[in-house]
């Protein structure tokens, strides 16, 4: 059972290294973007790049976040909701094999049960 918690916790770091680079990445492109008017503003960019870090930081961060605050208490509850919701998203993002390999040790978590 460790050993398998241990893993989900490497995978949903490496989801959140993953989350920020591609947040960072959308905020620059659409900032960039909303800025394509020549009536644009500097607050244009700015609510763009807002816009773009929050469609990937809030599901791919602080989801995660959740997740390992929740497998950080499994010995004692042995729920796994929020962390089979992260998995969920992530499979719909372009990250799915890393979902994929979530949702295997979190069904291998529940047997070992």
């Amino acid at each position: 059972m460790e050993r398998r918690i241990k893993y989900l916790k490497i995978t949903l770091y490496i989801e959140m290294v993953l989350g920020t680079g591609m947040g960072a990445f959308m905020a620059l492109f659409l900032g960039t973007m909303a800025t394509d008017s020549p009536t644009s503003t500097t607050a244009d960019f700015v609510m763009g790049a807002l816009m773009g870090f929050s469609l990937f930081a809030i599901p791919l961060v602080f989801l995660p976040i959740l997740s390992l605050r929740e497998l950080n208490r499994f010995a004692e509850k042995r729920v796994s909701l929020i962390n089979y919701i992260n998995s969920a998203i992530l499979i719909l993002f372009v990250f799915f094999p890393l979902g994929i390999w979530q949702i295997y040790n979190l069904v291998k978590l529940k047997s070992a049960d």
